[in-house]
């Protein structure tokens, strides 16, 4: 593709409180799995006041791994995989009756172990995070959103620089 001779930035604006936003922002994994080798991605997670635990849990998870795990080959795979768990279990359905959040943190470490990444890791991170800095940065990025681009609160979008 274009993205591969020129290498491209695609930033992804998702409320992940939206079960759009989390199918948008897999629907761009799947391009950029599928189809581009060395377009660079910038995450802009946005949410509302009433943001979840898990949904918390799964900013930090991507937090940990772009910030740490970004250069391994399949970090990509990780994060779409993470996705698929949090949009089937946690955005599609009724929380009733889910198990609590060390079962969400035991279903990520898994996924982190099967796609080659530090289990041990996510675990001591995901089991110690503060929510309120997770809700701070959230709130952050809203504004963000709000004020540089005019999106409205639950806009989910990918911006491409350059084309």
């Amino acid at each position: 593709t274009m993205d591969d001779l020129k290498p491209v930035t695609h930033l992804f604006a998702v409320d992940i409180t939206l079960a759009s936003g989390i199918k948008l922002l897999r629907q761009g994994f799947n391009y950029l799995i599928e189809w581009s080798k060395d377009a660079r991605v910038g995450l802009l997670f946005s949410g509302n006041h009433t943001t979840n635990l898990f949904s918390l849990l799964f900013v930090k998870v991507f937090e940990i791994t772009t910030s740490s795990y970004s250069h391994k080959k399949n970090a990509l795979n990780f994060l779409d995989q993470v996705s698929s768990v949090y949009q089937q279990k946690y955005i599609l359905t009724s929380l009733v009756g889910v198990d609590g959040t060390q079962a969400f943190i035991d279903e990520i470490c898994k996924l982190a172990e099967s796609n080659g990444l530090p289990s041990e890791s996510f675990r001591s991170s995901l089991s110690e995070f503060s929510a309120d800095e997770v809700r701070s940065h959230l709130s952050e990025a809203e504004k963000f959103l709000s004020t540089a681009l005019g999106s409205e609160s639950g806009v989910n979008a990918i911006f491409t620089n350059g084309r």
